[in-house]
């Protein structure tokens, strides 16, 4: 970003009045000390009204950046929005790093134009040249500041500095010999993924595993067996809070927006009845008056279930609100006092849902998360009752079996007890490989038990998703205990570990979130920037959607700097060799749109390759028109068939496809291959062929900008690989005449009316589309004048029978009314 000479005389003037004879950095780090750094929109979020649920969120990311904008914006704060302090501030950082050449300063200033702080703008420029100072100031020995240089150079600032690879790598492989964790972990992902770098498994596997052991170290033999801490995870796909990339019914990949607000169960799904009994209405017992089920209060059917819901939030947190496991505690041990003496009372659903609230009370006091440290005798008291409640009088098993074969594993040393508390839960959804993980510890232990294969359930519990496990696993695999070594696998489960703690990988996940919740859209950027350069794959999809949003249909593309487009391509593309099969689909659209055919058609053939229907949908229209290939019915056949055995919600749209091809091909036969379809090279771009119907689109569009206000200069309008308009038009124009030419001196100027339609923009597949149309109509019209001439029954699409001029219906067939 460029600094006006306004802003700049503005600042320095306040400078030269601040100067001192001594270096300001105390005073200004005194005032930074007694002041909010940021606000925390999780803990503290906006809405007092309770509802936390994540749709809620007001995540707004602008589709269009200009760097203008961003210039202006920064010049405005200082001219009209700064506070005497945030000047004050700034012009004793400023004195103290740019005269006193304050290393602190100089590094605060850097942080401040990355993060925004303290309500300062973002702004790239700064932000790179007072990182570079501090780098330069320090030589070299900052591997914090190293690893933000690092991934500076790599993604160019999003096009404010040239990109780099020699120097990112440079400066990565700098701070990692320092000791850097993070710049380890991007260096591992590189030689993982051959990203810049030749692809190098031993290097990785190397990296990954240092990583992976520092992390393990880091815990306690208690926190690693026993009690392995919650982490409150942010890392996920911004996408995903709108039904993922693809949208609903037509994303490929599991959402990772697992801690949105929990939503209240439908009380009519098979597992509620069968377990009620077959009676669905949470009716509580029938007690004469008073207590905690009184009839005659309406709203008492569904407490229990939503204390259990309101507690399980506030126990693991949402996107929007912070974890308080107090509040929770506080909740549920009312619940236990009001609920407890009722139990009798209860039917089975909603003993199941006390018994769950006593569940999560055990193994909070089990932990010790709300009070500090744990608390076993309440825990066991809790725990057991929840047993108690739910599998008396019945054949579910609750997650309190697993806590207590932990206290009695690890506190009282009770194997035979803990294993009979392990085997009630080891086949249940209440199981989150917590019982391989301790069964496989056994097994190691104690080997005349014969438990099981030790590599084998150590192998279901890291299935099950148990963190610790797959670190444990992968040791495994590394030692070949299966006797057999694989370098791929290693590394890739030391990954998986690395990646699964983030608090200490990514901690500024979280803050880029909040950020995206205040509306700071290029503050989180550089977050999740810091996390796709290391390999998160959901912070590649996020850097990459708030880098560039494809747009709807009949929607302006997004205007933005060309390098930011890149760039999310290259996240997505990234994102895709990491089996994001969804994220290879959003490249190829992203080629489409600029047209650059080949390059999509590619992206969809390797999306199709992990089954994608939308990619092979995609590919069965490229065929079906020529982009970036020949025109080829027969195989666009087989792919519309194809995405229909991935996703039979396609049937409607596949069968309409495979008649509209069925046409085409009907209508090629009988013009005995007059019609042409498609493109068959991607700089055959006729903007004078396009249908009718586009042209109208294409017209609203300019309408719409005139409207807005928006500029419109045909000469600076390009075709997507920096061609003017104008230039375009040109060449097409003296190729069309070339042919013209040609096609003169063989037809002897014979102009046929398939020439002529051309010259109106009418395409033969407008002209099937609007003859199918008719035909539907006519078709209805006619069988609907025969029916009440003959008096058939006719039904309407309800199924419901149709008096025709209130004649009895005669004969027995029947006719199925349809609406277009």
């Amino acid at each position: 970003m460029r600094i006006t000479k306004f802003t700049l005389a503005g600042i320095g003037l306040l400078t030269f009045s601040l100067t001192s004879a001594t270096d300001p950095w105390n005073q200004a780090n005194e005032m930074l000390r007694q002041a909010v750094k940021r606000t925390d929109p999780i803990s503290n979020p906006y809405s007092d009204s309770g509802n936390n649920d994540v749709k809620d969120a007001a995540l707004y990311i602008p589709m269009d950046y200009y760097r203008e904008d961003q210039e202006r914006l920064y010049e405005s704060f200082w001219k009209d929005e700064a506070s005497e302090w945030q000047r004050t501030v700034y012009s004793l950082l400023t004195e103290s790093s740019d005269r006193y050449d304050n290393t602190d300063a100089t590094y605060t200033l850097a942080q401040l134009h990355l993060w925004g702080d303290y309500g300062f703008p973002h702004n790239k420029t700064l932000a790179f040249r007072y990182a570079s100072r501090f780098n330069e100031m320090t030589k070299w020995s900052n591997s914090s500041i190293l690893f933000d240089l690092g991934v500076m150079y790599s993604t160019g600032l999003f096009g404010y500095i040239p990109v780099d690879t020699v120097k990112s790598l440079l400066c990565y492989q700098m701070s990692a010999s320092l000791g850097n964790i993070r710049a380890k972990n991007a260096l591992a992902y590189k030689y993982y993924s051959g990203h810049s770098v030749p692809r190098d498994c031993s290097k990785a596997l190397l990296l990954y595993k240092e990583i992976a052991d520092e992390i393990r170290d880091s815990f306690s033999d208690e926190e690693w067996n026993v009690r392995f801490p919650y982490i409150e995870t942010y890392n996920v796909r911004i996408p995903d809070f709108s039904d993922g990339l693809l949208g609903k019914d037509l994303s490929s990949m599991d959402l990772t927006t697992k801690r949105v607000a929990s939503a209240r169960p439908d009380i009519t799904s098979s597992f509620l009845t069968q377990m009620n009994g077959g009676q669905i209405v949470l009716k509580f017992g029938s007690r004469a008056s008073g207590g905690a089920f009184s009839t005659e209060d309406d709203e008492s059917e569904d407490r229990l279930v939503d204390i259990y819901y309101t507690a399980w939030d506030d126990y693991r947190g949402t996107y929007t609100k912070a974890r308080d496991c107090e509040a929770s505690r506080k909740l549920l041990e009312l619940t236990f006092r009001a609920y407890d003496a009722d139990v009798p009372y209860m039917d089975n659903l909603q003993k199941f849902f006390y018994g769950r609230c006593l569940d999560l009370l055990g193994h909070i006091y089990f932990t010790g998360e709300a009070e500090g440290s744990p608390n076993i005798t309440l825990a066991e008291k809790y725990l057991r009752r929840s047993i108690e409640v739910i599998e008396k009088n019945s054949s579910l098993r609750c997650r309190s079996n697993i806590d207590l074969g932990l206290i009695n594993q690890y506190l009282y040393n009770n194997v035979t007890e803990a294993l009979r508390y392990y085997k009630k839960v080891s086949a249940t959804h209440s199981n989150d490989g917590t019982v391989e993980f301790q069964l496989a510890k056994l097994s190691r232990k104690y080997p005349e038990m014969e438990l099981g294969d030790p590599f084998g359930l150590m192998q279901t519990a890291h299935l099950l998703g148990h963190c610790h496990a797959t670190y444990e696993f992968a040791t495994m695999t590394e030692q070949s205990m299966n006797n057999r070594y694989s370098c791929e696998d290693s590394a890739y489960l030391y990954k998986k570990f690395v990646e699964g703690n983030e608090q200490i990988m990514a901690p500024q996940l979280r803050t880029a979130y909040g950020e995206l919740l205040r509306g700071n859209a290029e503050v989180a950027l550089w977050g999740y920037a810091l996390a796709a350069e290391q390999g998160f794959e959901p912070a590649q999809v996020s850097a990459a959607y708030i880098l560039y949003q494809l747009p709807c249909n009949f929607e302006e593309p997004p205007r933005t700097l060309p390098e930011r487009k890149q760039m999310a391509i290259s996240y997505y593309i990234r994102a895709f060799k990491q089996d994001n099969v969804d994220a290879g689909v959003v490249a190829g659209d992203i080629f489409y749109r600029m047209g650059n055919y080949s390059k999509a058609l590619s992206a969809y053939q390797s999306a199709a390759l992990k089954f994608s229907p939308q990619a092979i949908w995609n590919l069965g229209y490229m065929y079906e028109h020529g982009l970036g290939t020949e025109v080829d019915f027969h195989l666009a056949k087989r792919y519309y068939d194809q995405a229909l055995e991935h996703n039979s919600k396609l049937y409607l749209a596949v069968k309409l496809s495979v008649l509209k091809l069925r046409l085409k091909s009907w209508l090629t036969w009988v013009t005995n291959g007059r019609l042409k379809y498609g493109r068959i090279d991607d700089d055959d771009i006729v903007n004078d062929s396009d249908s009718w119907f586009e042209r109208i689109i294409k017209s609203f569009k300019k309408a719409n900008r005139e409207n807005s206000g928006i500029p419109i200069s045909n000469d600076a309008q390009s075709n997507g690989r920096g061609v003017p308009a104008q230039r375009q038009r040109q060449t097409q124009q003296e190729q069309r005449q070339q042919r013209q030419q040609q096609d003169a001196e063989q037809e002897q100027l014979h102009v046929t009316i398939w020439d002529r339609l051309e010259n109106l923009g009418i395409q033969p597949e407008d002209l099937m589309t609007i003859a199918f149309v008719l035909f539907i109509f006519l078709f209805s019209l006619i069988i609907r004048t025969l029916a009440a001439r003959r008096g058939w029954n006719v039904r309407n699409n309800n199924g419901m029978r149709i008096q025709i001029n209130g004649q009895r219906p005669r004969g027995n067939f029947d006719i199925q009314v349809l609406a277009i």
